[in-house]
Protein backbone atom coordinates (compact mmCIF):
# COMPACT_ATOMS: atom_id res chain seq x y z
CA UNK A 1 0.00 0.00 0.00
CA UNK A 2 1.32 3.66 -0.80
CA UNK A 3 0.52 6.90 0.15
CA UNK A 4 -0.44 7.88 -4.12
CA UNK A 5 -2.74 4.61 -3.76
CA UNK A 6 -4.59 6.29 -0.35
CA UNK A 7 -4.22 9.39 -1.39
CA UNK A 8 -6.10 8.07 -5.13
CA UNK A 9 -8.90 6.21 -2.73
CA UNK A 10 -9.62 9.57 -0.53
CA UNK A 11 -10.16 11.62 -3.83
CA UNK A 12 -12.23 8.80 -5.56
CA UNK A 13 -14.24 7.94 -2.18
CA UNK A 14 -15.10 11.55 -2.26
CA UNK A 15 -16.18 12.50 -5.77
CA UNK A 16 -17.68 8.75 -6.39
CA UNK A 17 -17.28 9.62 -10.15
CA UNK A 18 -13.51 8.24 -11.49
CA UNK A 19 -13.38 10.54 -14.92
CA UNK A 20 -13.71 13.40 -12.01
CA UNK A 21 -11.54 11.69 -9.08
CA UNK A 22 -8.66 11.17 -12.21
CA UNK A 23 -9.04 15.13 -13.28
CA UNK A 24 -8.29 16.42 -9.64
CA UNK A 25 -5.24 14.27 -9.56
CA UNK A 26 -4.17 15.23 -12.76
CA UNK A 27 -3.98 11.58 -13.98
CA UNK A 28 -5.26 9.15 -16.80
CA UNK A 29 -8.13 7.46 -15.76
CA UNK A 30 -6.89 3.92 -16.16
CA UNK A 31 -4.62 4.94 -14.39
CA UNK A 32 -6.50 5.80 -11.17
CA UNK A 33 -7.87 2.52 -12.32
CA UNK A 34 -5.29 0.42 -12.16
CA UNK A 35 -3.72 1.96 -8.80
CA UNK A 36 -7.44 1.38 -7.27
CA UNK A 37 -7.93 -2.25 -8.47
CA UNK A 38 -4.27 -2.67 -7.04
CA UNK A 39 -5.27 -1.23 -3.68
CA UNK A 40 -8.81 -3.75 -3.34
CA UNK A 41 -6.28 -6.95 -3.98
CA UNK A 42 -3.80 -5.63 -1.49
CA UNK A 43 -6.45 -5.45 1.02
CA UNK A 44 -8.60 -8.39 -0.21
CA UNK A 45 -11.84 -6.40 -0.42
CA UNK A 46 -13.60 -4.32 -3.09
CA UNK A 47 -13.61 -0.69 -1.97
CA UNK A 48 -16.23 0.15 -4.44
CA UNK A 49 -18.78 -0.93 -6.39
CA UNK A 50 -20.51 0.20 -9.81
CA UNK A 51 -24.42 0.90 -10.14
CA UNK A 52 -25.44 1.93 -13.24
CA UNK A 53 -22.99 4.47 -14.84
CA UNK A 54 -22.45 5.29 -10.72
CA UNK A 55 -19.85 4.53 -8.43
CA UNK A 56 -20.71 4.26 -4.34
CA UNK A 57 -18.55 3.21 -1.64
CA UNK A 58 -18.81 -0.48 -0.24
CA UNK A 59 -19.54 -1.19 3.58
CA UNK A 60 -15.48 -1.98 3.81
CA UNK A 61 -14.88 1.28 1.70
CA UNK A 62 -16.62 3.36 4.44
CA UNK A 63 -15.34 1.85 6.76
CA UNK A 64 -11.80 2.12 5.75
CA UNK A 65 -12.52 5.72 4.10
CA UNK A 66 -11.72 7.73 7.53
CA UNK A 67 -8.64 5.47 8.53
CA UNK A 68 -7.27 6.47 5.23
CA UNK A 69 -7.56 10.14 5.16
CA UNK A 70 -6.22 10.25 9.16
CA UNK A 71 -3.52 8.24 7.72
CA UNK A 72 -3.18 11.23 4.91
CA UNK A 73 -3.69 13.72 7.77
CA UNK A 74 -1.39 13.17 10.25
CA UNK A 75 1.59 12.67 7.63
CA UNK A 76 0.59 15.92 6.32
CA UNK A 77 1.14 17.45 9.95
CA UNK A 78 4.36 15.32 10.09
CA UNK A 79 5.37 17.81 7.24
CA UNK A 80 4.34 20.97 8.26
CA UNK A 81 6.12 20.20 11.14
CA UNK A 82 9.36 19.09 9.72
CA UNK A 83 9.28 22.28 7.92
CA UNK A 84 8.08 24.59 10.98
CA UNK A 85 11.32 22.55 12.53
CA UNK A 86 14.02 23.46 9.41
CA UNK A 87 12.38 27.40 8.85
CA UNK A 88 14.54 29.39 11.39
CA UNK A 89 12.45 32.71 13.02
CA UNK A 90 8.93 30.95 11.42
CA UNK A 91 5.99 29.54 13.16
CA UNK A 92 3.68 30.26 16.36
CA UNK A 93 4.39 29.30 19.74
CA UNK A 94 1.98 28.59 22.25
CA UNK A 95 3.47 30.69 25.41
CA UNK A 96 2.04 30.35 28.60
CA UNK A 97 2.28 33.37 31.46
CA UNK A 98 1.28 34.12 35.01
CA UNK A 99 -0.81 37.43 35.78
CA UNK A 100 1.81 39.13 37.61
CA UNK A 101 3.56 39.16 34.37
CA UNK A 102 1.17 40.13 31.92
CA UNK A 103 1.61 43.65 32.55
CA UNK A 104 5.16 44.71 32.27
CA UNK A 105 7.34 41.78 31.90
CA UNK A 106 5.63 40.09 29.05
CA UNK A 107 4.99 42.96 26.54
CA UNK A 108 8.59 44.10 26.97
CA UNK A 109 10.24 40.98 26.79
CA UNK A 110 7.94 40.16 23.20
CA UNK A 111 8.55 43.38 22.01
CA UNK A 112 12.59 43.02 22.79
CA UNK A 113 12.34 39.79 21.24
CA UNK A 114 10.68 40.94 17.70
CA UNK A 115 13.40 44.04 18.04
CA UNK A 116 16.54 41.28 19.14
CA UNK A 117 14.91 39.21 15.88
CA UNK A 118 14.59 42.18 13.24
CA UNK A 119 11.37 40.58 12.23
CA UNK A 120 7.93 39.67 13.06
CA UNK A 121 7.97 36.23 11.30
CA UNK A 122 6.94 34.77 14.84
CA UNK A 123 3.66 34.66 15.96
CA UNK A 124 2.73 33.85 19.86
CA UNK A 125 -0.29 32.16 21.21
CA UNK A 126 -0.75 33.58 24.67
CA UNK A 127 -2.06 31.03 27.47
CA UNK A 128 -2.57 33.01 31.28
CA UNK A 129 -3.36 30.98 34.06
CA UNK A 130 -1.77 29.88 37.56
CA UNK A 131 1.62 28.46 37.44
CA UNK A 132 0.52 24.66 38.87
CA UNK A 133 -1.69 24.62 35.70
CA UNK A 134 0.71 26.40 33.36
CA UNK A 135 3.19 23.94 34.16
CA UNK A 136 1.23 21.19 33.66
CA UNK A 137 0.46 21.77 30.19
CA UNK A 138 3.91 22.64 29.57
CA UNK A 139 4.86 18.87 30.84
CA UNK A 140 2.36 17.83 28.40
CA UNK A 141 2.91 19.74 25.53
CA UNK A 142 -0.06 22.29 25.46
CA UNK A 143 2.37 25.02 25.99
CA UNK A 144 5.83 25.49 24.40
CA UNK A 145 7.36 28.25 26.80
CA UNK A 146 6.07 29.51 30.36
CA UNK A 147 6.96 32.75 31.77
CA UNK A 148 6.70 32.20 35.79
CA UNK A 149 8.54 32.37 38.72
CA UNK A 150 11.46 30.14 38.89
CA UNK A 151 10.31 26.42 39.26
CA UNK A 152 11.29 23.48 41.31
CA UNK A 153 10.98 20.34 38.76
CA UNK A 154 14.19 18.88 37.17
CA UNK A 155 12.98 18.24 34.13
CA UNK A 156 12.14 21.73 33.87
CA UNK A 157 14.58 23.75 32.07
CA UNK A 158 14.68 27.85 33.11
CA UNK A 159 16.88 30.91 32.10
CA UNK A 160 15.97 34.77 34.44
CA UNK A 161 14.63 36.98 32.17
CA UNK A 162 13.60 39.74 34.29
CA UNK A 163 13.63 40.73 38.16
CA UNK A 164 9.95 41.99 39.37
CA UNK A 165 10.27 44.39 42.70
CA UNK A 166 7.45 43.42 45.23
CA UNK A 167 5.96 46.30 47.77
CA UNK A 168 4.11 46.24 50.98
CA UNK A 169 0.43 47.21 50.07
CA UNK A 170 -1.28 48.95 52.49
CA UNK A 171 -4.57 50.56 52.94
CA UNK A 172 -4.47 54.55 52.29
CA UNK A 173 -5.41 55.08 55.88
CA UNK A 174 -2.67 52.72 57.09
CA UNK A 175 -0.01 54.26 59.59
CA UNK A 176 3.24 53.65 57.15
CA UNK A 177 1.15 54.83 54.41
CA UNK A 178 3.31 58.27 54.00
CA UNK A 179 6.49 56.38 54.16
CA UNK A 180 8.90 56.36 51.62
CA UNK A 181 9.92 52.60 52.77
CA UNK A 182 9.30 49.93 55.21
CA UNK A 183 11.63 46.94 56.89
CA UNK A 184 10.29 43.82 57.84
CA UNK A 185 10.40 44.53 61.23
CA UNK A 186 7.44 47.52 60.63
CA UNK A 187 5.03 44.93 59.71
CA UNK A 188 5.78 42.43 61.98
CA UNK A 189 2.68 42.81 64.29
CA UNK A 190 0.28 43.31 60.66
CA UNK A 191 -2.44 40.79 59.35
CA UNK A 192 -0.97 39.44 55.85
CA UNK A 193 -3.28 38.01 53.60
CA UNK A 194 -1.08 36.01 50.68
CA UNK A 195 -1.39 34.64 47.35
CA UNK A 196 -2.35 30.98 47.52
CA UNK A 197 0.22 28.77 48.37
CA UNK A 198 0.36 26.61 45.18
CA UNK A 199 1.60 29.97 43.59
CA UNK A 200 5.24 30.02 42.78
CA UNK A 201 5.91 33.85 44.74
CA UNK A 202 4.21 31.98 48.09
CA UNK A 203 7.42 29.90 48.16
CA UNK A 204 9.51 32.63 46.98
CA UNK A 205 8.37 34.82 49.93
CA UNK A 206 8.32 32.22 52.19
CA UNK A 207 12.23 31.42 51.51
CA UNK A 208 12.60 35.37 51.73
CA UNK A 209 11.00 35.14 55.27
CA UNK A 210 12.63 32.45 56.60
CA UNK A 211 16.10 33.85 55.72
CA UNK A 212 15.30 37.39 57.45
CA UNK A 213 13.91 35.00 60.45
CA UNK A 214 9.96 36.63 59.71
CA UNK A 215 7.12 35.02 60.14
CA UNK A 216 3.94 36.83 59.00
CA UNK A 217 0.65 36.44 60.85
CA UNK A 218 -1.48 35.18 57.08
CA UNK A 219 -5.24 35.14 57.82
CA UNK A 220 -6.05 33.49 54.72
CA UNK A 221 -4.87 33.76 51.32
CA UNK A 222 -6.68 34.28 47.87
CA UNK A 223 -6.16 33.00 44.16
CA UNK A 224 -5.08 36.44 42.27
CA UNK A 225 -4.25 40.24 43.21
CA UNK A 226 -7.54 42.01 42.65
CA UNK A 227 -9.07 39.84 45.62
CA UNK A 228 -6.10 40.69 47.62
CA UNK A 229 -6.47 44.49 46.78
CA UNK A 230 -9.67 44.54 47.84
CA UNK A 231 -9.36 42.74 51.19
CA UNK A 232 -6.25 44.88 51.88
CA UNK A 233 -8.45 48.14 51.41
CA UNK A 234 -11.30 47.09 53.64
CA UNK A 235 -8.44 46.77 56.47
CA UNK A 236 -8.15 43.06 56.58
CA UNK A 237 -4.79 42.63 56.15
CA UNK A 238 -1.52 44.33 54.44
CA UNK A 239 -0.28 42.22 51.44
CA UNK A 240 3.49 41.88 49.52
CA UNK A 241 2.88 41.77 45.89
CA UNK A 242 4.29 43.24 42.28
CA UNK A 243 3.23 46.94 41.06
CA UNK A 244 0.44 46.06 38.57
CA UNK A 245 -2.25 48.73 36.80
CA UNK A 246 -5.31 46.77 37.89
CA UNK A 247 -4.42 48.40 41.86
CA UNK A 248 -5.11 51.32 40.16
CA UNK A 249 -8.69 50.67 40.89
CA UNK A 250 -8.11 50.65 44.61
CA UNK A 251 -6.98 52.88 47.70
CA UNK A 252 -4.06 51.52 48.13
CA UNK A 253 -0.30 52.58 48.63
CA UNK A 254 2.92 50.29 47.16
CA UNK A 255 5.36 51.09 49.55
CA UNK A 256 9.09 49.41 48.80
CA UNK A 257 11.34 47.34 51.48
CA UNK A 258 14.73 49.01 52.67
CA UNK A 259 15.40 46.24 54.60
CA UNK A 260 15.93 43.18 52.26
CA UNK A 261 16.15 42.89 48.53
CA UNK A 262 12.44 42.43 48.09
CA UNK A 263 12.09 41.03 44.20
CA UNK A 264 11.40 37.82 42.40
CA UNK A 265 12.97 36.10 39.81
CA UNK A 266 11.07 35.65 36.45
CA UNK A 267 11.89 32.83 34.21
CA UNK A 268 11.39 31.52 31.05
CA UNK A 269 10.50 27.53 31.01
CA UNK A 270 10.81 25.01 29.01
CA UNK A 271 10.30 20.66 29.37
CA UNK A 272 13.84 19.39 29.01
CA UNK A 273 12.54 16.46 26.73
CA UNK A 274 10.46 18.35 24.14
CA UNK A 275 11.88 19.21 21.00
CA UNK A 276 11.52 22.78 20.16
CA UNK A 277 11.39 24.22 16.66
CA UNK A 278 13.19 27.08 15.44
CA UNK A 279 10.59 29.36 16.40
CA UNK A 280 10.80 28.05 19.94
CA UNK A 281 14.63 27.96 19.35
CA UNK A 282 14.84 31.67 18.54
CA UNK A 283 12.91 32.77 21.41
CA UNK A 284 14.82 30.73 24.07
CA UNK A 285 18.46 32.13 22.49
CA UNK A 286 16.96 35.10 22.73
CA UNK A 287 16.30 34.39 26.91
CA UNK A 288 19.26 33.20 26.82
CA UNK A 289 20.77 36.26 25.89
CA UNK A 290 19.22 37.97 27.96
CA UNK A 291 20.45 36.62 31.21
CA UNK A 292 23.67 35.93 29.72
CA UNK A 293 24.28 39.50 29.29
CA UNK A 294 22.54 40.83 32.66
CA UNK A 295 19.99 42.46 30.74
CA UNK A 296 17.60 40.38 32.72
CA UNK A 297 18.34 42.22 35.24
Amino acid sequence: MTLQQLRYFCVTAEVLHYTRAAALLYISQPSLSYALSKLEKELGIPLFEKQGKQITLTRYGAEFLPYAKRALSELSKGQDRLKELKTPSTGIINLGYIYSVSFSVLPSFVERFYAYLGNRQTAFRFHQGMAGGLIEQLLNGSLDLLIAGRPEIDSIEYLPIAEQELFLALPASHRLANRASVTLSDVSEEQFISISHEAVIYRELADKFKKASFSPHIVFEADEYSSIAASVTTGAGVAIMPRLPILDNFNLRLIPFSDVPMTREICLLRYRLHTMSSAVQGVWDFARHLSETGEAR
